[in-house]
């Protein structure tokens, strides 16, 4: 009797076996090549698609010398870049071209040039998302000019410029617009999509020795659907980031309530919300923003923390975030009438009732909407010092 048990345990594991999965699927890292960014531009009448490829070998360099175009120098990567009548056409081109099987599942970051996101960016999500490797995570950006530009950049401080774009996303938003944002955007009722703009400066004056070129986030791209109609400076940008709740800890520059000079507030918890209305046809929003500031640099004359001085202190940042996000709104209100900021949607949310009869006509109702900002502002610390250093007593300006 015991020996049939242990025969029934031996067929048991063995029977298990079979079960178990091999590596009859697998990979090895030296046939793979690992794409970890992707610009993409139209020419003429076919697109482009540069690709920059990881290096495993030289991923341990520190410099960044050497050209884009290829392997010399210490670079961590190359580029790879094709032209073809179609988008999926660029990617059949460029594995000709390569050694190792493309592949997508690492890329973090979409660079899309100003031409092609004008021309609008639909013929191109259908490949971006169809297939499972490529990752709805990945942030896209939009890029002053063509996009292979930004995308062979030195950015020196990270190993790869793709990363560096990604990590200036992560900064400037808490919540950056992912590629599964922007499509669920477009496809929605009532708001716009936008996306950040990357462009490429120098890091030195043009006379410095061993000049490099970098890359700044400096303002948004406004979407109508899939097609870009404007791009927006960082300043007002900022401010519609801001209305949005979605900036991470950003500073206002704010003019001393007397005497002379700048104040900066910075704003380390801010949060925001719509509440729309309608009388008599009209329709109104009320943003409410929320948020606690710190002084963090008093480069005026003003003040030694005084409660009138305080309070005067947090009504000027009251009226500066006001005229900032107004100026915003008009901007993408009037000029493109883009609602970025989802009031459709907001009274969708709050009045579903009321946005059944205009939803047809949102597009003409929009640009007449009335946009009201009420900040909720908390100064709660002004820093280890009273007064501004530098500035002789008698010199300083009180309330």
């Amino acid at each position: 009797m015991q020996f049939i048990y242990k025969y029934r345990a031996v067929i048991a594991l063995l029977l298990c076996t079979s079960l178990i999965s091999g590596c009859w699927d697998r990979e090895e890292i030296n046939d793979i090549a690992f794409v970890i960014g992707i610009a993409i531009d139209k020419e003429g009448e076919n697109y482009r698609s540069s690709l920059q490829i990881a290096l495993p070998g030289q991923s341990a360099s520190t410099g960044s010398s050497g050209g884009g175009g290829g392997t010399s120098g210490d670079k961590s990567w190359f580029m790879l870049s094709n032209t073809a009548k179609t988008f999926r056409g660029t990617s059949l081109e460029g594995q000709k071209a390569l050694s190792r099987r493309l592949y997508y599942a690492h890329r973090r970051t979409l660079l899309i040039g100003e031409e092609l996101a004008r021309e609008g960016v639909a013929p191109m999500l259908d490949l971006l998302t169809r297939y499972p490797l490529n990752r709805f995570s990945a942030l896209p950006v939009i890029t002053r000019g063509e996009a292979y530009k930004v995308l062979d950049t030195d950015a020196p401080i990270e190993k790869f410029p793709s990363e560096m774009v990604r990590e200036l996303c992560l900064l400037n938003m808490r919540n950056p617009r992912s590629l599964k944002t922007f499509i669920d955007t477009i496809l929605s009722a009532g708001v716009d999509p936008f996306l950040p703009i990357a462009s490429v400066e120098e890091n030195v004056p043009k006379n410095w020795k061993d000049v490099k070129t970098n890359i700044k986030l400096d303002g948004l791209a406004i979407f109508k659907k899939d097609k870009l109609v404007g791009m927006i400076d960082k300043a007002p940008a900022d401010a519609l980031i801001l209305a949005m709740g979605e900036a991470n800890a950003p500073e206002v520059m704010v003019k001393a309530p007397g005497g002379e000079g700048d104040m900066f507030i910075k704003l380390n918890e801010n949060n925001s919300s719509l509440h729309p209305s309608i009388k008599n046809g009209k329709v109104t929003v009320n943003i409410e923003l929320y948020a606690k500031g710190v002084l963090v640099d008093n480069e005026s004359n003003y003040g030694d923390r005084r409660e009138n001085e305080i309070l005067n202190l947090n009504e000027a940042t009251h009226e500066k975030i006001k005229s900032d996000i107004e100026e915003g709104v008009r901007l993408v209100q009037k000029k493109y009438h883009a609602d970025i900021l989802g009031v459709g949607r907001s009274i969708h949310q709050h009045l579903p009732a009321e946005w059944e009869k205009m939803k047809d006509r949102w597009d003409v109702i929009y640009p007449d909407v009335e946009v009201k900002v009420t900040p909720h502002v908390i100064i709660e610390n002004v820093g280890v010092i009273n007064k501004p250093i530098g500035v002789m007593e008698e010199d300083i300006i009180h309330d």
